[in-house]
């Protein structure tokens, strides 16, 4: 039995086992970017109800339909409290209470390893199957299984040993492989924003234009070296595109603020920096006239400088995504065991499916439940 890749599908597969005949191998040492996940805190799952939760997958959110069945969160924080971990609900999300993630990855790690070997630092360069064997090359060896499960995560946040690779070895099996795209991933931006770097806004309104498509979401949003980042730029990064611009509603009441604007004595960038950063008031029109001096159209200039903040932007690649869409079909994989329909005794868990969730725990809870669902079909069989 070998599961190539020691990521959180990965270790869930290799602890559910009944046996201790495995090996898992993996590009580093396994486990790095559940060590950074959620900026160390762990975003572990959430307390929406069932159906709600699927549908945080969008339309490929019925394929786990079966998965959750057995493996939902229940059973995910009960699973926890074996490592000595309890959570904390915030907003309706689930935090690790009394460990971080490089913490938790590191028990994962080690309640794994005094059963099963963990093959660290060493990349899978190929795989094939030969009869009813697969012969797995990596890097130092050769390697045969009757059981392959390929948990190699995404291609998202490379430097963490998720770089894509999986996809090839999908690809050298006969399977097929849905466009990848990032997301989870910051915007990334040419113009206004060096001047703002550091800056942050809390609460507000974002919308991305996508031709004539509006999405608009609520959050908090931080300007960078680079672009935006913040938890709404994320949500809203789940859309498809490669180019588009972004409208920010800077305050909740543009014309009431501009109403009062027209009264106040003094420079119309100092009325404004009572309510917003002192950098963002330096980009406002007419920031340098007597704000009782400012006409109708000066006037209007400034509430729509206030609703619509706009800026072209990107998205900013893998090397700052955390979530990989795309992956391999699900066309092409039993939802009920996560077994290849195309090559038996073939497995998937994790990223490297063609599924993710929104921000809000639902990809470590899938990762953790497919993981689960591959090692009880192989409890199974050789049971």
């Amino acid at each position: 039995m070998i599961i190539v890749g020691a990521g959180a599908s990965g270790l869930a597969c290799a602890y559910f086992l009944k046996t201790n005949n495995a090996i898992i191998i993996d590009k580093y040492e396994g486990a790095r970017k559940l060590a950074i996940t959620g900026n160390n805190r762990c975003n572990i799952t959430n307390n929406l109800p069932f159906e709600e939760f699927l549908l945080g997958y969008g339309k490929n959110g019925r394929f786990l339909r079966d998965t959750f069945s057995n493996f939902f969160k229940d059973e995910l924080l009960l699973w926890l409290k074996k490592f000595g971990i309890g959570t904390q609900e915030e907003n309706g999300r689930f935090f690790l209470k009394n460990a971080s993630s490089k913490k938790f990855s590191n028990l994962l790690k080690s309640n794994v390893d005094k059963r099963i070997k963990i093959k660290k630092f060493e990349p899978t360069m190929s795989v094939r199957k030969l009869g009813n064997i697969f012969i797995v090359q990596t890097s130092k060896d050769e390697y045969k299984t009757l059981n392959l499960v390929l948990a190699t995560g995404g291609k998202s946040y490379p430097q963490t040993g998720s770089d894509g690779s999986g996809y090839s070895l999908a690809t050298q099996l006969g399977h097929k492989v849905v466009d990848l795209e990032p997301i989870e991933v910051p915007f990334c931006s040419k113009n206004k924003l060096n001047h703002l770097r550091g800056t942050s806004l809390r609460d507000i309104y974002v919308t991305l234009k996508l031709g004539n498509k509006r999405i608009t979401e609520r959050g908090d949003i931080l300007f960078t070296h680079f672009g935006l980042s913040g938890p709404v730029i994320l949500k809203l990064s789940a859309n498809s595109f490669k180019e588009a611009e972004i409208s920010i509603k800077l305050l909740d009441s543009p014309l009431h603020t501009v109403k009062k604007l027209h009264l106040y004595k003094g420079k119309a960038k100092n009325y404004l920096a009572k309510f917003l950063p002192k950098r963002l008031t330096e980009l406002s029109p007419h920031k340098e006239l007597q704000a009782s001096n400012l006409n109708k159209k000066q006037l209007k200039d400034v509430e729509n400088f206030l609703s619509d903040f706009s800026i072209k932007v990107k998205k900013c690649g893998f090397k700052r995504a955390f979530v990989t869409k795309g992956g391999v079909s699900i066309k092409e994989i039993d939802p009920k065991t996560f077994e290849s329909k195309i090559i038996k005794n073939l497995f998937f868990c994790g990223e490297i499916v063609d599924i993710q969730g929104g921000i809000g725990g639902f990809n470590l809870q899938y990762a953790f439940s497919s993981g689960y669902t591959v090692a009880s079909t192989i409890n199974d069989r050789i049971s």
